[in-house]
């Protein structure tokens, strides 16, 4: 008896590795999905130049807020048309990220999007339902999440040598923004909880024109 317990405890045990190690590798091959989103982004940092987190590395001690407004666009098949995102980080510490969906079957699609885009900065710690208000353009921007409560900040462009167009950064390390445009957060506020962020005067960087797709 003894050896033939040996066998099918050998057999179920095969089995069940096989199916655990089907199980992590369709897990593994699912957790990047399709996206294709246009619209509008804008983030504020405490970095008082600017900030390398995006051209070189995270950077310690950098604190961030940012959102982007989908104009059109979807993640694993689900629209995110009319969708707004904002999110705060200490990045290589924490991310906590906030979704405005225009409607209950675009939310689920819009948290996911925003934990895999902004995983990038830290550990996705919250995902939380919220309003969020995106206004104005071309690197003057106002973002507000819960009215002000839990977030604000504004931003202005900062001007190149022409005088005309914003300085601009090619070939970034952004999975969103590969070319962003140089600006500046006026004033910037973040409370949540135990985690809280100010700035004044320091970085910024914007997309008015996000077009892209790939996978995240």
């Amino acid at each position: 008896m003894k050896p033939l317990f040996r066998i099918r405890f050998g057999l179920v045990a095969g089995v069940a590795l096989l199916f655990a190690g089907l199980s992590v590798s369709g897990q593994a091959a699912s957790q990047k999905q399709a996206f294709k989103v246009t619209g509008e982004y804008v983030e504020g940092c405490s970095c008082m130049g600017v900030c390398p987190c995006e051209l070189t590395g995270l950077n310690n001690g950098c604190a961030g807020v940012g959102a982007l407004k989908i104009k059109s666009g979807s993640y694993h098949g689900a629209d995110l048309s009319g969708v707004k995102l904002a999110y705060a980080t200490v990045p290589g510490k924490w991310v906590r990220v906030y979704v405005d969906a225009p409607n209950p079957s675009q939310r689920q699609a819009a948290k996911a999007f925003g934990t895999a885009v902004w995983s990038a900065f830290g550990k996705v710690e919250a995902v939380k339902d919220a309003k969020v208000s995106f206004a104005g353009s071309a690197g003057k921007y106002e973002v507000a999440v819960d009215g002000g409560k839990t977030m604000r900040f504004n931003t202005v462009p900062v001007m190149g040598g022409d005088g005309h167009a914003p300085i601009a950064h090619s070939n970034t390390h952004d999975l969103l923004n590969p070319t962003f445009l140089q600006g500046k957060t006026i004033a910037g506020s973040y409370h949540d909880g135990a985690r809280s962020i100010t700035l004044k005067g320091t970085n910024s960087y914007f997309n008015n024109h996000v077009n892209r797709n790939g996978m995240v």
